[in-house]
């Protein structure tokens, strides 16, 4: 048997038509975790938008109580950016709503001393929880803010 061995040309012609589909095959194997990777990206952005506006609320509701024109949580959440955070019952991403509370550290509502609201809130994130095993299905957040009482308050501390 006088077998004669490929040319480099033919070689090369070879191992070019072996190849045809592994950048398929890749691009399959790769793709759940891309999308997992711009799920969990969304989410964690979405989380982290809605900290800065608690905490902006907060801000905004420490500055109200701070001059005496607290609206109560009610009224302090119809400022709220999005509808979730407007909504006592929360939404899609929002489990059960926003819990504000309203409080003077030093125990006197007198002028001078600290007023200080605190929102907390629980983000849902279903989607990525039931992707990827061990992501938590929420993750609780909040924001608060101390101003000092320009006026004495006539506002109720509580929850």
């Amino acid at each position: 048997m006088n077998r004669s061995h490929p040319t480099p040309e033919q070689s090369r012609r070879r191992r070019h038509r072996d190849d045809s589909g592994v950048v398929a095959v890749e691009f399959a194997l790769v793709l759940p975790f891309l999308l997992a990777f711009v799920f969990l990206l969304t989410d964690l952005a979405r989380l982290f938008n809605y900290t800065n506006d608690v905490n902006q609320l907060a801000a905004n509701g420490a500055r109200m109580a701070a001059v005496n024109n607290y609206p109560g949580s009610a009224g302090l959440r119809a400022t709220a950016d999005t509808s979730e955070m407007k909504s006592a019952s929360g939404g899609d991403h929002l489990d059960g709503g926003l819990s504000i509370c309203l409080s003077y550290p030093s125990g006197s509502t007198q002028t001078g001393n600290p007023v200080k609201v605190t929102i907390t809130g629980r983000y849902k994130m279903p989607t990525l929880a039931k992707l990827v095993p061990g992501v938590p299905d929420h993750i609780d957040f909040s924001g608060s803010s101390t101003m000092r009482l320009e006026r004495a308050s006539t506002a109720t501390a509580g929850c």
